[in-house]
């Protein structure tokens, strides 16, 4: 299966990049990407509108309140 992410705005912290394009995964890997328009055509195509798109982001300020103290939150 494939999966195309346009209009994405791509973040690399390891090259230090930030730049507007697309990204092809097949398979569950990257494939491909690039800046502007795509001629790759995809099972799966989704339109970011402009949305970041990187590796590994996560908030580490989340806290989960089970057991316990579900009035502040909990997994629903």
């Amino acid at each position: 299966m494939s999966i195309l992410f346009q209009n994405a705005r791509l973040i690399d912290p390891e090259t230090g990049t930030d730049d507007l394009g697309w990204l092809l995964v097949k398979d569950g890997h990257i494939a491909a990407k690039g800046q502007g328009l795509t001629a790759h055509k995809a099972a799966h195509v989704v339109d970011c509108a402009g949305a970041c798109l990187a590796p590994g982001l996560i908030d580490i300020g989340v806290k989960i309140g089970e057991p316990g103290e579900r009035h502040k939150e909990s997994f629903r």
